[in-house]
């Protein structure tokens, strides 16, 4: 991380914004109100796991690893007799339905849940759909959507080099944001060129984030979208007319992630009613899960770790480890089960002529074809 992200991280952190917490409280609580009708989700798919023995049942993982980053050494905080086998060396199947979208120095990949993976290109950015149909990528100067195989489906020339495409939306009616140049810009997810507009200039290298969409239409509007201007100020906005919308912590913790250290900020699950973070502590960093005024401490790790991502069927959390080049998919509703992975650099790095960079997980889905 470069000391200019170091310096727009430590400012992010210190914005301060009014009445947040009672806020975010209405917020949550009217997030719960509008799923609680919600179809039950599918019951989820079962996968190999490896056990951990943790002191008193609390369910958490604290491991240092040997430069190999395959084997549990010594032990952080209050767990006693913690113990695992290997990491399996090849990722070979997820443990939940679904595909997950990654990024790596090649460019983005599609895992499928048998395990096999798919580059769909040399793109420097990518962002699923909402139905996971197409993947958001940028080509230079170019926004382009692309499909599963790889296929480009439209292409549009951006006023400068685009980086970051999100895209958001109910599935029906989408969005893509991205920076083009130092501006940041929205376009409909067919991408008409009638429809690109420009939401705000001179804005900081940081990728844009949109509202889950439940949360989102609480603000009157699916599209709402949250940025950091030239001077480390984050902005709410609705992306269609503009207009200013309530900056609340959700927002705040997510848009700063990636100043942090992390790939993205807090996940919500789902079903909109659990929120996964992970957050730095003396000894590293840990993994925690927030659900109905609760905080359960999922994963506590020497060195710093990437995501979380959730599965598509709310059970299973994605975290990256970085530091031992391992991915742990950590059951949420039984914490001690988690299925790890091991060389995951390296897994996305074919042909690679030496240490390749720790790749991140753009999103898990589970695709309506």
């Amino acid at each position: 991380m470069s000391s200019a992200d170091r310096d727009l991280g430590r400012a992010l952190r210190g914005v301060p914004i009014p009445e947040e917490a009672e806020a975010e409280e209405r917020a949550w609580e009217l997030v719960r109100m509008a799923h609680a009708e919600r179809a039950p989700l599918r019951p989820p798919a079962t996968g190999r796991r490896v056990a951990i023995a943790v002191a008193g049942g609390l369910a958490l993982l604290a491991i240092g690893l040997s430069p190999a980053g395959a084997k549990v050494a010594d032990v952080i905080g209050d767990a006693i007799g913690i113990g695992a086998e290997d990491a399996k060396p090849t990722l070979r199947s997820l443990p939940a339905a679904g595909e997950l979208l990654v990024e790596s120095e090649q460019g983005p990949w599609i895992v499928r849940e048998d395990g096999s993976k798919r580059l769909l290109g040399d793109y420097d950015g990518a962002s699923w759909s909402p139905h996971g149909l197409y993947v958001a990528v940028a080509d230079g100067s170019e926004l382009a959507a692309v499909d599963t195989s790889g296929t480009v489906r439209w292409t549009y020339p951006a006023p400068g080099v685009v980086r970051d495409p999100r895209w958001g939306g109910d599935g029906v009616d989408t969005r893509i944001a991205y920076r083009s140049g130092d501006d940041l810009r929205v376009i409909a997810g067919d991408g008409s060129p009638e429809s690109d507009h420009l939401i705000a200039r001179h804005v900081a290298p940081v990728p844009p984030v949109w509202r889950p969409i439940a949360y989102a239409k609480l603000a009157g509007s699916p599209f709402v979208l949250s940025y950091v201007d030239a001077k480390g100020t984050i902005h709410t906005v609705d992306a269609e007319s503009g207009a200013t919308v309530r900056t609340t912590r959700l927002d705040r913790e997510r848009v700063m992630a990636p100043s942090t250290g992390q790939s993205h900020g807090p996940a919500l699950s789902p079903d909109a009613l659990s929120l996964a973070a992970i957050r730095t502590t003396k000894g590293g960093e840990e993994l925690s899960l927030h659900t109905d005024g609760r905080t359960e401490i999922l994963l506590r790790a020497r060195g710093g770790l990437t995501g979380p991502t959730w599965s598509p069927d709310g059970r299973w959390l994605l975290v990256g480890w970085p530091a031992a080049d391992q991915w742990l998919f950590i059951d949420a509703n039984r914490p001690s089960h988690v299925v790890a992975f091991d060389r995951i650099s390296e897994q996305f790095d074919p042909g690679g002529g030496g240490p390749a960079p720790f790749p991140s997980v753009s999103g898990w889905i589970l695709p309506e074809r």
